[in-house]
């Protein structure tokens, strides 16, 4: 009897001991718990960064749509700026104006210049730039690196539009980088609107004299110019690369 009472005792010790010889099996995940639960959060960051991106294509789009109709409704004075485009023409033949209501890149070219300009002042204020022109032939420069911009935000928009029901094919990596490039770009266009607009506050309160010394007003457009030049140059760059993170 004392033999079996002490054998009782040694089991129990061991149980005690050690009272779920699974215990740590239990509380250690799987390597295929582990896997899905990776899976499942690669795929909601994947999907969110899809979904901005395509917001940010289709509220892009929209406003391009917006100035394609914004053409259809251009009044015969086009928007107070007949003065300024009218001072200008195509060097490629038919050498067209760029005020030309039946040619379809000067149609282009003046909602490329709208888009800009109006991405930061009223319509209203638009033919501030007519008295600027008479008064400084380089602010023209300006109105064909504001074209050359406009073109280029198109084309990104335009390519990105037509595949943005496939994006999901690229990996996660490479979404996030088209989506931090397309918002530099967006970016840009603000920058370059403002500066329109500080060309049009800085004349209006004649800062530095520049509405009443055309020399001085030569040299502020000279410089804004050269500011935009920059600024559409990245915008080209960004442009490429865009294009060629989708083709990877």
């Amino acid at each position: 009897m004392k033999y079996y009472t002490i054998i009782s005792i040694f089991v129990w010790l061991l149980t005690a001991c050690n009272p779920d010889s699974n215990t740590n099996e239990k509380r250690t995940p799987s390597k295929g718990i582990i896997s899905n639960q990776n899976a499942d959060s690669d795929k909601r960051i994947k999907n969110k960064l899809l979904d901005d991106l395509i917001n940010l294509i289709e509220k892009a789009n929209a406003d391009r749509e917006k100035y394609v109709k914004k053409m259809e409704e251009e009044p015969s004075d086009q928007y107070g700026m007949l003065a300024v485009f009218g001072s200008m023409y195509w060097a490629e033949s038919p050498r067209e104006l760029i005020s030309d209501t039946s040619s379809e890149r000067s149609i282009r070219y003046r909602r490329h210049v709208y888009s800009i300009l109006l991405n930061a002042i009223e319509t209203n204020e638009l033919k501030k730039f007519s008295e600027i022109r008479i008064l400084s032939i380089k602010v023209l420069e300006i109105f064909s690196l504001f074209n050359l911009f406009g073109s280029t935000l198109d084309d990104v928009v335009v390519h990105l539009y037509s595949k943005k029901d496939t994006l999901g094919k690229l990996d996660t990596s490479n979404l996030k980088r088209l989506k931090n490039l397309f918002e530099k770009l967006l970016s840009i266009k603000t920058i370059v609107s403002k500066m329109s607009k500080h060309l049009l506050l800085d004349y209006q309160n004649n800062k530095n004299s520049i509405k009443t010394d055309k020399t001085k007003l030569g040299s502020y457009v000279v410089a804004l110019s050269n500011q935009i030049q920059e600024k559409y140059n990245e915008a080209e760059r960004l442009k490429s690369e865009i294009i060629l993170i989708y083709t990877l």
